[in-house]
């Protein structure tokens, strides 16, 4: 199977569309000392089609340092220098400013997935806990923790106890390159110089790319790409390569047309696979067959789709017991939510990272889509606003019957939380509300430029951080769309108030059933009113119907949750609120070549973001001259004039 992958995979990319983002170039990018190019990007500076999606960097422009982007904690390490020629790169763990010993076992974090802990590297052990020799232990203390350390030998290699060290001393491991001897007195000093880390084999001729003056990308599907300047496939790259040894010619050409005819028996012999697994896929879904059933009784049949190459760059595979571990069992009391196809629970790591875990249901054929689908799709994806995508239990193995994805951890609830649940959460201001939108709508722009269609846009899938900031999540149902495609004929499928009516009506899905969901949520934001709610009258029991109808009559003010003060609020307050209502009632409109573009929708909501800022800096600045004004003005010293005659009320 992986040669029919390789077999394919130019085949596959000749087929697919090459364009992504256009002439956007992919031309080295630095920060600090460390130049950043294929297959790293740097997030900011250079496309994501620039490197693999995995090996994205962040700069800190003020330190010069250039931080691994995907981390469960924020800068967690940052890197020192990349060594292309030898695929290999060298990474410390950043300090805090604090204790200077980490508190996580380097080898078990996933933050260093897909790279490779060097053999080359020793192993610098910090232990505590227990007791410490003098010989050993560290000039000052952690955490009120006396600790020690010593090195113990290679990374890879058999580990050695130090004497009168206990086996049950509590540890951590921390690779390093060199042996400053002792240890105790230079451990900060190995652990800033960092540690070799093995890069996994690069896809594609990226030297010869660049020989040809071109520019190495990584498009859909790990195909590898290299565009000329104008934009293009560079033609003359293939040629250089097929002419490098001219003396071989003859051979290649063997070669080429061997493996040309085997790719065509592949295919045919795919084909043919195909066929019968789809013959047996609808059997399976017309009647419980083959270990599919309602009831539990027996286990369900491994999904057919594997992650193989995609996998190894793009999901990291956790083991059940992990996740089981993580949530102490699964308990009732680690529950965050569930939904229409199952349990999201909060999960602890090893180390001490925290994750939500989606427990799919069980024996649910739709189970297994659903995390084919948000697999394949989350892979791809990166935006501050998007929940970022951790990995996944493996879809074979004894345990296949749970279906497990972990994502970051939100710890502020969803956006239907704090707008619907009474006085058990505080109020939204408007500025927040406002905020919101502008996020929400910047996620969905990234989606639909990416061809991607959520499908279930709606406030209890908009989570929410410390600080408020959108992460949205569960893209079970989302579809990707081909580039050249219009739309996706399928059935309607979605929350009951935000599926779009013209594509519940024609079975055709676009980016505009995503705007018309978003419309519902600009509602909801204005209103603070669910979606559907049974107790309202008549065609009210539907938000969407009763906001179009409010708007049409000028009737806003009856729309408004009266806790924002829209009566008697600044007029800019007034202003926003209109155009959010105004940009909603576009979206809702029952034709789809009617609504806006969400990319229209996002730049008008910016707008009103921004002025509504520069509004209240104003204003805040307008408050603190009034008080500096009144703090040096000479009625400021009459008390002392104030006759001693002079009678006070003090009953108040």
């Amino acid at each position: 199977m992986p040669m029919l992958w390789l077999l394919l995979l130019p085949l596959a990319s000749l087929l697919r569309s090459a364009t992504s983002g256009g002439n956007t170039s992919c031309a080295q990018a630095t920060c600090g000392n460390l130049t950043i190019g294929y297959p790293f990007s740097l997030a900011g500076a250079q496309p994501l089609y620039c490197g693999y999606p995995v090996f994205d960097l962040t700069c800190d422009a003020g330190l010069g340092r250039a931080y691994l982007s995907r981390t469960f904690r924020d800068r967690l390490f940052h890197v020192v220098d990349i060594s292309y020629a030898k695929n290999s790169m060298v990474t410390a763990i950043a300090g805090d400013g604090g204790c200077p010993v980490p508190d996580f076992n380097v080898s078990a974090s996933l933050a260093l997935f897909p790279f490779k802990i060097s053999a080359a590297n020793k192993r610098l052990v910090f232990f505590y806990d227990c007791h410490v020799p003098s010989e050993l232990r560290l000039p000052r203390s952690c955490g009120n923790r006396t600790m020690g350390t010593y090195i113990s030998g290679l990374w890879n290699g058999v580990d050695s106890l130090q004497p009168g060290v206990s086996r049950n001393c509590v540890s951590v491991s921390v690779p390093v390159r060199g042996a400053m001897e002792p240890p105790r007195q230079h451990y900060e000093q190995l652990i800033s110089d960092g540690f070799l880390l093995d890069l996994p084999p690069p896809l594609g001729d990226c030297d010869g790319c660049r020989r040809v003056h071109g520019e190495c990308r990584l498009l859909d599907r790990l195909s590898f790409q290299c565009f000329c300047p104008d934009g293009k496939l560079c033609p003359s790259f293939a040629q250089s390569n097929s002419t490098t040894h001219p003396d071989r010619g003859n051979f290649k050409l063997k070669i080429i047309g061997t493996g040309i005819a085997t790719a065509l028996l592949s295919l045919i012999v795919l084909s043919i696979v195909c066929m019968v697994h789809n013959v047996r896929r609808k059997r399976k879904r017309s009647a419980s067959l083959d270990g599919l059933t309602i009831d539990g009784g027996s286990p369900l049949a491994s999904p057919k789709k594997e992650f193989t190459l995609a996998g190894s760059l793009l999901t990291h595979i956790f083991t059940y017991e992990e996740l089981d571990e993580a949530t102490d069992r699964f308990s009732d009391t680690r529950v965050l939510g569930s939904g229409g196809f199952g349990t999201v629970y909060k999960g602890i790591l090893r180390d001490r990272s925290v994750v939500a875990v989606k427990r799919l249901y069980k024996n649910s054929y739709k189970s297994v889509e659903q995390f084919e689908n948000e697999v394949d799709i989350l892979s791809r994806l990166r935006h501050p606003n998007l929940v970022a995508f951790y990995g996944c239990t493996s879809s074979q193995g004894s345990c296949c019957r749970d279906l497990l994805l972990a994502y970051e951890f939100v710890p502020n609830g969803t956006l239907a939380d704090h707008l619907h649940c009474g006085g058990e959460a505080p109020l939204l201001a408007w500025p927040t509300r406002l905020s919101i939108a502008v996020e929400v709508a910047a996620a969905l722009a990234y989606l639909h430029a990416r061809q991607v269609v959520h499908r279930d846009v709606k406030t209890s899938n908009i989570l929410l951080d410390e600080e408020f900031h959108v992460k949205l999540a569960d893209f079970g149902l989302s579809r990707l769309f081909a580039p050249d495609a219009t739309h996706v004929s399928t059935a309607p499928q979605g929350t009951p108030g935000y599926v779009d009516p013209a594509y519940h009506h024609r079975y055709q899905l676009t980016d505009k059933s995503d705007v018309y969901s978003f419309g519902v949520v600009l509602v909801e934001l204005v209103s603070s009113r669910p979606a559907v709610d049974m107790a309202r009258d008549g065609a009210d029991v539907n938000l969407a119907c009763m906001a179009v109808r409010m708007i049409q009559c000028c009737e806003i003010d009856r729309l408004v949750d009266l806790r924002l003060g829209y009566g008697s609020a600044a007029s800019e307050t007034v202003k926003t609120v209109d155009l959010v209502a105004e940009v909603a009632f576009r979206c809702l409109q029952p034709e789809q070549d009617v609504r806006p573009c969400i990319s229209e929708v996002l730049d008008v909501l910016r707008e009103a973001h921004q002025r509504m800022m520069e509004k209240a800096d104003c204003a805040a600045r307008d408050a603190e001259l009034l008080k500096e004004s009144r703090d040096d003005s000479p009625d400021s010293v009459m008390h002392q004039w104030i006759s001693p005659a002079t009678t006070y009320n003090h009953s108040t």
